[in-house]
């Protein structure tokens, strides 16, 4: 096992007052490619009180260097194998000192403004519990460009749901809320329909808050068979079915309104429409 961050050497941040502390949990493994991305729209938030906690599963790239360039701004961190994502996600909870909790996948990263904005909502609304955001689907690097990911809790169970890389949960909830390691690729779902279904108050922020690559283990079919499994458990089999349902017709009708448009518009503007930013 390997550790660090500010806590192993006694340093205590100062806090400003006003402003809720936001833990953000980051989980790598062999994240180099990307991490220096992703915590550095952290860092760079310009918001005062933050804590950034990083539980690596034991990489053999160069994540843990990159970890080391940044230890001043990490408060903990610790490379030792776990028993995947979500047992990770767990430990980085358990560690969390902070008011609020989100999650920074190593591949993902923050909307500039995005703890601002979370704050501004919470001093505005502070019996809500989750507050969650948009995000950006990454669809083209260099030059970057983008589509827009809506999300709203009223789809809980189906497509377009929350996403946990632009939610952050009151940290007294998260604690009692743990990830379920019986689930590998949808515990997040699971966790969400436990807060709704104890009484956490879900509100949306109305804004965009992340953006997210695609093409990890949860983008591909397996993850359907959990949110099912799930859906039923929490919700009934009537509910789960109709969620499949309902989901595979948005998705076919998805996909034959882009080949539509793609078709009436040509490739070249097909994408740049598809690709459009909403806001930063």
């Amino acid at each position: 096992m390997k550790q660090g961050g500010s806590r192993t050497t006694g340093i205590t941040r100062e806090l400003k007052a006003g402003f809720p502390l936001i833990s953000i949990v980051m989980v790598t493994w062999n994240a180099g490619k990307h991490f220096r991305q992703a915590i550095e729209s952290i860092i760079n938030q310009g918001y005062p009180n933050k804590e950034i906690i990083v539980i690596d599963g034991g990489s053999n790239d160069n994540t843990l260097d990159i970890v080391s360039e940044y230890a001043s701004e990490i408060d903990y961190w610790i490379s030792e194998p776990d028993k995947g994502i979500y047992d990770a996600m767990n430990k980085g909870i358990e560690l969390c000192s902070g008011d609020w909790i989100g999650f920074k996948n190593a591949d993902d990263w923050y909307v500039p403004g995005t703890f601002s904005v979370l704050a501004d909502r919470i001093s505005t609304n502070p019996v809500v519990d989750l507050w969650y955001g948009n995000s950006y689907s990454v669809i083209q690097e260099e030059p970057l460009k983008v589509a827009p990911f809506y999300t709203s809790h009223q789809n809980l169970g189906r497509n377009f749901g929350v996403d946990h890389r632009c939610s952050f949960v009151r940290a007294e909830f998260h604690k009692n809320f743990l990830f379920n390691l019986h689930y590998r690729l949808a515990a997040d779902l699971d966790v969400f329909w436990r807060l709704k279904n104890s009484g956490a108050i879900f509100k949306h922020t109305g804004e965009f808050m992340a953006y997210k690559r695609f093409g990890g283990a949860s983008d591909g079919a397996s993850i359907y068979w959990e949110a099912f499994r799930i859906n039923r458990i929490q919700m009934g089999l009537f509910f789960a079915i109709r969620a499949v349902l309902e989901g595979r017709l948005r998705f076919m009708v998805l996909k034959t309104g882009n080949s539509i448009l793609k078709f009436m518009l040509g490739d070249k503007a097909y994408h740049r429409f598809k690709s459009r930013k909403i806001k930063d």
